[in-house]
């Protein structure tokens, strides 16, 4: 079950008017503290009063209570009261909620947590794969919906810039002759070379130049870390690019040499030590490691080796030491701190920072000291994840104002017909399966800007066929859009607890649960404005807005601010999504029925001004998940 995250005020319209109807009925009958719910079907009511918490104290039966208190019930903001068995069926007076709806304004937000998001987090040697987008999107998503709340949101990658991975193509560069430039994507080409790389696994004599190099690295051998800095920071812009075209940007890259060399591990590890949970092994397979001793905790017992190294018998610190260091600096329980600088302009126009150790940089010093923190990684690295949350449990760092959590997600798989599409041959048996892993050993590795750049060139020929009287400029934006859109949804739409299978094809769908259909729906929306000088007026008479579809947009209307809230309150960004799809099943459905720009003009006023809001708060809930919206098909 998921932990919930309690950081809100559940204040929004709906619940406005569910408080209006409870103080009514509360009034009305005499009883304080009435429960209400939301019937199943909105032509049983708007809010429903189960009986059943009055019987004890009438002695009646609750279909008869419910007829007693039906009589009781009088004021013009509910239209009628019905009875269903034991339920007394509340509706409100539709014309009083639209006034209701259309008069509250937004109050701004300002809360006082600060927070960090840490998401990303791709070893800076290779292109970022369709699997790492969901990340991006997951961790991205929620920055701008706690951004929206009012939070102090960072978006921080952390630059895994000393690990095994950077030292495959930095040993590359060094010993085996492959230039350090590139005329392709520099990410791409880093790829390639640590491909090559991977295939010397069984080479003695690469295996001990792999070691040094990386010894070398953390110990600020100047002439190594030179090219490795310089390497690592090259690559990482160009993955920067790609994230750039998902829509989504970063404050800050923390490089994880910069924790080595300003001793953040030796701060933390002393800490651990001191309090006794940090043991030398001297038998078994840790003979000779600094292990984390775990054995006595109950959500580590029945494992084979109950502990976890933190330093090798050959003194390389492991990821999850490392890990636990960079999570007491998130939470502001280290001395030490980083020096910061610019590293790239965004498209944006913000600055994305970098960390350092040279004590010369100090171009921002905000960073840091965060009451939350949410590592957005996916469900592989889930027991990692929870040693290093025990880690800082035992240091008695996690308390109600101090939080740290794991945004644990599914892997994405891929359609046989998807790696087809992307030149993969498959074997007839490979044909038939549902879906296919990632697998590095058959070269099935399909990457962000590949996949974004394939979407493109099929949304681009789709929107030439549909508008021949537009220019290549205007169909790239929108080729552009749509294949954000068609990424950024599909990554979201499901629950991030579960794996999911990514079908290039199935994005694209016009008529699916896909992000294409909620962009296409936007169009319509907008594309009733082009036709007509639409003023807004406030002071349209709501009675005019009669239809019960209408009625229905402005209840779920009313919903938004709590959606927004229930998907992060449960880590759930797919509950963005179904509210999207909801919205479009209720446009489509009104502008199927309805003959809006017909209609007699003070009506046609009336109903163009809940289009209106309609479009606004459609426009708000696409740009949370990162879509952009489009004019037209």
């Amino acid at each position: 079950m998921k932990r919930v995250i309690n950081l809100f005020n559940l204040h929004n319209i709906m619940s406005i008017l569910q408080d209006k109807v409870i103080k009514i009925l509360e009034e009305s009958i005499g009883e304080d503290n009435i429960l209400i719910e939301s019937p199943p079907d909105s032509k049983l009511g708007d809010f429903a009063i189960p009986c059943f918490q009055f019987a004890k104290k009438y002695k009646k039966s609750p279909n008869e209570i419910a007829k007693e208190l039906s009589q009781k019930i009088n004021d013009s903001f509910i239209e009628k009261v019905e009875i269903v068995g034991p339920y007394l069926n509340v509706f409100v007076n539709k014309e009083k909620a639209f006034e209701l709806f259309f008069k509250q304004r937004q109050i701004p937000k300002k809360q006082k947590e600060k927070i960090i998001i840490e998401y990303m987090n791709a070893n800076p040697n290779k292109p970022l794969h369709i699997g790492q987008a969901r990340n991006i999107a997951i961790g991205d998503t929620f920055t701008r919906i706690l951004r929206h709340e009012g939070f102090n949101v960072d978006a921080i990658n952390y630059g895994d810039d000393s690990g095994v991975n950077v030292g495959y193509n930095i040993v590359g560069h060094l010993y085996y002759d492959f230039p350090l430039e590139s005329n392709k994507k520099f990410d791409h080409y880093c790829g390639e070379i640590y491909t090559k790389m991977r295939s010397r696994d069984d080479d003695s004599k690469f295996k001990e130049l792999l070691t040094k190099t990386l010894l070398s690295i953390e110990k600020e051998d100047k002439e190594i870390l030179k090219i490795q800095q310089d390497y690592t920071k090259k690559c990482a812009i160009a993955q920067f690019e790609s994230c750039w075209k998902l829509n989504s940007f970063f404050n800050l890259v923390n490089w994880e040499t910069d924790i080595l060399h300003l001793k953040l591990f030796e701060e933390a590890f002393e800490k651990l030590k001191k309090q006794g949970h940090i043991l030398f092994s001297k038998e078994g397979n840790s003979k000779n490691c600094w292990i984390l001793d775990l054995s006595s905790y109950d959500e580590f017992k029945g494992m084979e080796n109950p502990y976890q190294v933190l330093v090798k018998s050959d003194g390389v610190a492991t990821y999850v030491a490392k890990d636990i260091a960079y999570a007491m600096w998130k939470l502001g329980f280290l001395k030490k701190d980083f020096h910061y600088k610019k590293f790239v302009k965004q498209p944006n126009k913000d600055y994305i920072y970098s960390t350092s150790s040279n004590p010369k940089d100090n171009e921002d010093n905000s960073f840091g000291n965060y009451d939350k923190s949410f590592a957005v990684i996916d469900n592989r690295q889930s027991h990692a994840q929870n040693v290093v949350k025990k880690a800082l449990s035992l240091s008695g760092y996690l308390d109600s104002t101090k939080e740290y959590h794991h945004l644990s997600y599914g892997v994405v798989y891929l359609t046989p017909k998807t790696l087809e599409s992307f030149g993969f041959n498959l074997s007839d048996d490979e044909k038939q399966e549902k879906r296919l892993p990632f697998s590095s050993r058959k070269g099935w590795f399909v990457t962000i800007d590949e996949t974004f750049d394939l979407l493109k060139k099929k949304a681009f020929e789709e929107s030439k066929k549909r508008n021949t009287d537009k220019g290549n400029d205007w169909l790239n934006d929108v080729a552009e859009k749509v294949a954000l859109g068609a990424m950024r949804f599909y990554l979201l739409r499901t629950d991030i607890s579960q794996d999911i299978t990514f079908d290039i094809d199935e994005a694209l769908d016009m008529k699916g649960d896909t992000g294409m259909y909620v962009l296409y729906t936007y169009a319509r929306i907008n594309s009733i404005f082009e036709k007509e000088d639409f003023q807004n007026n406030p002071k349209i008479n709501y009675c005019l807005l009669n239809e019960d579809l209408e009625f229905e947009m402005i209840k779920e209307l009313m919903n938004k601010d709590k959606i927004i809230i229930q998907s992060y309150q449960n880590l759930a960004p797919n509950l963005l999504c179904n509210y999207l799809l909801k919205l479009c099943q209720l446009f489509n459905s009104y502008y199927a029925k309805t003959h809006i720009l017909k209609s007699e003009p003070k009506t046609k006023i009336a109903r163009l001004t809940l289009l209106n809001k309609l479009r606004d708060e459609f426009k708000e809930i696409m740009n949370l998940i990162g879509m952009k919206e489009i004019e037209r098909v």
